[in-house]
């Protein structure tokens, strides 16, 4: 296996604002949350498009993640967005440790992933996912993020669908 990468540059933006206001940088809009599961199953076919390329696993230039990368941390915000949301709907206002996907990425040594694994986890979690947001009745049940800053399913769902693709815009180049 190659000698582990130096980390990917950390990103210190506070992307809680695209909940209400979108980003400019990748095209997205506040969503109904409704359409959450749509949209990522969408995103499927997407990374498997993007993963089968042959620079899949290289990075553009140092401290920027490969496609491999990518797509190794959106499979795991999918799968971290259907763990909360079962949790938000089965509990009061469960409290939630800050996800740290740049740690996970070292941790995880998302550099060396088989690329065309990662495609069938990405389709595998967004599945499991999906399952669980069909099961939402109320979209406004409460977590709590680090700090005790509270969210409804529906910003979670805005927050993290919109990490996602916008990774897919990062890599789809």
């Amino acid at each position: 296996m190659d000698a582990a990468p130096s980390p990917a540059d950390h990103d210190s933006t506070d992307w809680t604002f695209v909940v209400d206001q979108g980003c400019s940088q990748c095209g997205y809009r506040p969503h109904d949350p409704r359409e959450t599961g749509a949209r990522l199953e969408a995103l499927v076919p997407r990374w498997a498009e993007v993963l089968r390329r042959p620079d899949a696993t290289r990075r553009p230039e140092p401290g920027v993640w490969s496609p491999v990368e990518y797509a190794s941390h959106s499979r795991d915000l999918v799968r971290v967005l259907g763990e909360r949301v079962a949790l938000m709907t089965s509990r009061e206002d469960p409290p939630f440790a800050d996800y740290d996907g740049e740690a996970e990425a070292v941790r995880q040594e998302f550099w060396g992933a088989d690329p065309t694994v990662v495609a069938d986890q990405v389709a595998a979690r967004t599945a499991e996912t999906v399952q669980v947001l069909g099961e939402v009745t109320d979209w406004e049940r409460t977590g709590q993020r680090g700090g005790g800053r509270r969210f409804t399913v529906t910003q979670l769902c805005r927050y993290l669908l919109h990490d996602v693709e916008h990774h897919v815009h990062d890599v789809a180049g």
